[in-house]
Formats: structure tokens, C-alpha cells, sequence
């Protein structure tokens, strides 16, 4: 009994060291065009980088569609904040094929501008940032215009969605058979649909900001899902085929045609908001002021 504590010790211990050994090599890759980095295009740096390491893209237009399945954090060396001659631009070249395809867990994309070929077809052709089966990715301060779909998810799980502008397309946010993610603070405006999911559950939607679109959110086959603390602004707000939660115990959304009352002026409406009273989806603490980040 006691050798065997011993070996489970000693796995243990190279197991710890491995993990350290790893981190350890992590490196930083430099993607820049005009030979201001190590590599001229995006997928030659995932071509060459192993899991671990951080992609860091200079100011500049790539045209390419890149594919990503290893476990990589790709980051724009500007935010979004910066003039348009220093910002990080992603152009697809095939109009069939997604901009980012991301098939591994664990990886990061952060700081584009993203465009795509915005075909117009009920039929999806192309998405500026694609998941597909992949866990506990991060996607934040993107923007996303004149693609098909801006984010697209299928079959993902416990993935964060962040700061992200998604505008000009056909549906700006589209979650498939996909569960317990997160979106928070997203901004997605003027598409056919801002948000749409179908056969998915437990996804959290906080902060975010919908407005412009023809139809706002769409849950279809879509359960147990919370929304609040978000904007709606648009042509059609909602339409949920099932039962979800659209408050917290302290606050729901703001809706631009709530058309009740706040009497005692605490910023929350008196009559609850009817999202579908059939399958009893409901915003029974619907705010009657813009949403802002800082409500709890």
C-alpha cells in the first residue's frame, strides 16, 4: 500500500511538472504585413504555432479565411477604439467558407474587424467567427459586418461571448444545439435577426444591446434559457417557441413597445412584459429606463 501511495505521488508530480513545462514554452507568434512581424498572414502563424501560444496581429488588411484547431489566444496588437488606419481587418476570400473556423477548445479571438460576403440567402454561406463542437472559448471586441452570420456556435458548450459588434447581416448571433454559454455587452444591429437559437439551453444573455434588426431574439425548440438586463429596439422584439426565464429577481429587459406604467418610479414597470403567454414566457420586472451595465 505504501509503494503504491508513492507511484500515485510520483505520477502526480510529472504530471504537475509536464503542465508546467508546457506553459513554460509557450510563445508569442508576430503576424504584421510589410515584414512587421515573423509571419505576413494569419493561418501561417496558426500553421506554425503549437497549443499554448499567443498570436499577435499587427494593424493591417488580411485577406484570408483562417482555420484554427489548436488551443491559441489570436489577438490584435490595437483595440477597437483606434483610428481606421490602425485597426486589424479579416476579409474572407471564399464566400462559401467562415472567416475564423474554430475547432479546438480554448481559444481566443480578440480586436478585428471581421467582413465577410454578406450573400443575402435564407440558405448560410459564410460566418466571421465560427465554433464548431468546441468548449470554453473566448470571442471579444470583434466586430463583425456583411457577413452571413456574424457568430455562429453549433454543438458548443460553456463558451464566452464578449463586447462584440455584429451588424449588417443576415443573423448576427446563431447558437445550434448548443449550451451553457455566456453573452455579455454585444452590441448587434441592422441584421434580418440579431439572436437566434435553435435546440439550445441553459445560454445566459446579459447586457447586451439589440436593436435595428427585424426580429430581435428567436428561441426556437430553445429552453431554459435567461435573458435580462438587455436592450431591445427592433422592428419585431422577440419570438420564443418555448418557455425561458426573461428576468433575474431583481431585474428584466428593457423593451422599446412596453407600454405599462411605473407608478412609484423605481425604474421597473408595474405590469409584467408578455413575450409568449402561451407557453408562459414572461419578463415579469420589465425596466423602464435604458439598460446600462452597471444594474444588477
Amino acid at each position: 500500500m505504501k509503494r503504491q501511495n508513492i507511484q500515485n505521488i510520483c505520477i502526480v508530480f510529472l504530471i504537475v511538472l509536464g503542465t508546467t513545462a508546457a506553459q513554460a514554452n509557450a510563445a508569442v507568434l508576430n503576424v504584421g504585413i510589410n515584414g512587421k512581424g515573423n509571419y505576413t498572414s494569419i493561418q501561417e502563424a496558426v500553421n506554425n504555432a503549437q497549443n499554448g501560444d499567443t498570436i499577435i496581429v499587427s494593424p493591417g488588411t488580411y485577406v484570408e479565411n483562417v482555420n484554427v484547431s489548436k488551443e491559441l489566444a489570436i489577438i490584435s496588437s490595437t483595440d477597437l477604439s483606434g483610428d481606421r488606419m490602425n485597426r486589424t481587418y479579416v476579409i474572407g476570400t471564399a464566400s462559401a467558407n467562415d472567416v475564423f473556423n474554430i475547432r479546438s477548445n480554448n481559444v481566443t479571438i480578440s480586436g478585428f474587424h471581421i467582413l465577410g460576403s454578406f450573400s443575402g440567402m435564407d440558405t448560410y454561406e459564410e460566418v466571421g467567427i465560427y465554433l464548431e463542437g468546441v468548449q470554453n472559448c473566448s470571442l471579444n471586441n470583434n466586430t463583425m459586418v456583411l457577413n452571413d452570420v456574424g457568430i455562429g456556435l453549433n454543438n458548443s458548450q460553456r463558451n464566452y461571448l464578449y463586447n462584440n459588434l455584429i451588424a449588417f447581416g443576415s443573423t448576427g448571433i446563431l447558437l445550434t444545439g448548443s449550451n451553457e454559454n455566456r453573452l455579455s455587452e454585444n452590441k448587434v444591429v441592422a441584421n434580418s435577426e440579431g439572436i437566434s437559437l435553435d435546440n439550445s439551453a441553459s445560454n445566459t444573455f446579459m447586457n447586451n444591446s439589440l436593436y435595428m434588426n427585424g426580429l430581435g431574439m428567436r428561441l426556437s425548440k430553445s429552453t431554459s434559457n435567461t435573458v435580462y438586463l438587455n436592450k431591445f429596439s427592433n422592428f419585431q422584439n422577440t419570438l420564443d417557441e418555448e418557455k425561458n426565464t426573461w428576468n433575474t429577481s431583481s431585474a428584466g429587459n428593457f423593451w422599446d413597445d412596453y407600454n405599462g406604467t411605473d407608478a412609484d418610479g423605481n425604474g421597473v414597470g408595474d405590469t409584467p412584459y408578455i413575450v409568449n403567454q402561451t407557453t408562459g414566457s414572461i419578463d415579469y420586472l420589465p425596466l423602464v429606463t435604458n439598460v446600462s451595465s452597471g444594474n444588477t
